[in-house]
């Protein structure tokens, strides 16, 4: 697993979520974020992993339109909804299977478009934006990176002495484990302290 797979990895599941949230308030938007979601879990696998410069372009590209012209929502939740659908596939390079990488998804975008119904304070218009200039940021970023690492490797195998390479290491599971239970519970205390 490699940095880039790892932004990308991040950018899908912000985007996800982020226009799961923008998506809620209208039926034809929820319908594209589930038809954007069927189709790329359908075109997306192990063996067809999405392109990280295509990727982050077009999720900072499509965040940039929503945020100037709302009437593109339609188009914003069908690309979230895509979003999701190719972070099942990099969840399954990671070994999991088909169905336990769709399901958390699904669950995921469920309950934030849920919670975004139901209660307007989840996720107000303006931490939508906020949250939509950080795809806007997370997506330049994974998009050129591919390009910076490919262009640092050429520079280190050019150099007179030989690139030492340091120990490559995973992110391991107790990390990823530590922020998914620090998100659940910052979550489960922000419903809480609203009611």
């Amino acid at each position: 697993m490699t940095t880039t797979f790892h932004a990308l990895w991040m950018l899908c599941a912000l985007g996800a979520v982020v226009h799961a949230a923008t998506a809620a308030h209208r039926v034809r938007d929820v319908t594209a974020l589930a038809v954007g979601f069927v189709l790329a879990t359908i075109v997306a696998s192990p063996q067809r992993l999405p392109d990280p410069v295509w990727v982050g372009a077009l999720s900072a590209g499509v965040a940039i339109a929503v945020l100037f012209r709302p009437r593109f929502a339609v188009l914003a939740a069908g690309w979230g909804g895509a979003l999701g659908g190719m972070l099942t596939a990099l969840t399954e390079v990671q070994g999991a299977p088909a169905a336990a990488s769709v399901g958390p998804v699904v669950v995921l975008i469920a309950t934030v478009v849920w919670l975004t119904r139901l209660r307007p304070s989840f996720a107000p218009d303006r931490l939508r934006d906020e949250a939509l200039l950080a795809i806007t940021l997370l997506g330049l970023v994974v998009s050129v990176m591919p390009g910076v690492i490919d262009g640092w490797q050429a520079a280190a195998t050019l150099t007179i002495e030989p690139a030492t390479s340091g120990p490559v290491t995973p992110v391991p599971a107790w990390t990823l484990t530590l922020v998914g239970t620090a998100t659940a519970l910052g979550a489960v205390y922000s419903l809480w302290s609203r009611r």
